[in-house]
């Protein structure tokens, strides 16, 4: 069994780019292309199974765990699984369908925590709804040597001699996530660092009362700070 799971990780890692999506000059493979090639391999010998950790007006947690049958057939055992959570009020899709966006995300995550990322850790579909629910007002990039002369909240770039400047902190905040979704978790941090200090600064600007907007930036100052 483990042969053929090995096999689904090799297939899936040699996949050409006409079988990804192409977002942000970066190829990334779907979780249905990743799921039709462990299915190819492993046929009905491979579960996925979703469970809803938490669920609310708010905000939704999804918890995806891959499992397959042991060679004897007589039972079954988890090879990876991993988290997703998302907020209702953030993007238009998870305004109608946060749940389904969700569960798409942990059963991405899950994928790739047992070998089946193709390259790529964060899902098509994470990237893709980050950029989209972005929202589509204009933004100015103005160069390092300008940023005093700017209002708003400045996005330093790694490695890049462009600041782009969003107004709001929900802008500002789903900008970061366009950012950290095309990089691994050490240049993530990296990027939260290099930002830290407006970061703040934005968090301060949200009005008490926008509770789910707080819990967004409280979530991602856990994980990076």
């Amino acid at each position: 069994m483990s042969d053929k799971l090995i096999d689904a990780i090799n297939e899936i890692a040699n996949l050409s780019n006409e079988d990804k999506v192409q977002i942000k000059g970066k190829f990334y493979t779907t979780v249905d292309k990743r799921l039709q090639v462990l299915r190819k391999h492993l046929g009905s010998k491979v579960g996925v199974i979703t469970n809803i950790i938490h669920h609310d007006l708010e905000r939704v947690v999804v918890e995806a765990q891959i499992e397959i049958c042991n060679a004897e057939e007589t039972g079954w055992y988890t090879i990876g699984k991993d988290f997703a959570e998302e907020f209702r009020a953030e993007g238009y899709i998870n305004k109608t369908s946060a749940l389904e966006n969700c569960c798409t995300s942990a059963i991405g995550r899950a994928l790739a925590s047992c070998g089946l990322g193709g390259g790529e850790y964060a899902s098509a579909f994470e990237v893709d709804n980050a950029i989209n629910s972005k929202p589509s007002a204009p933004k100015k990039i103005v160069k390092k040597t300008e940023p005093n002369k700017v209002k708003g909240f400045l996005l330093k770039r790694i490695d890049d001699d462009e600041i782009s400047m969003d107004t709001t902190p929900v802008d500002y905040i789903q900008s970061i996530r366009v950012q950290m979704a095309l990089l691994n978790d050490e240049k993530r941090k990296e990027l939260f660092t290099l930002n830290s200090s407006e970061i703040e600064r934005a968090y301060l600007s949200i009005e008490s009362k926008d509770v789910s907007l707080k819990q967004s930036y409280d979530t991602m100052v856990e994980m990076y700070a």
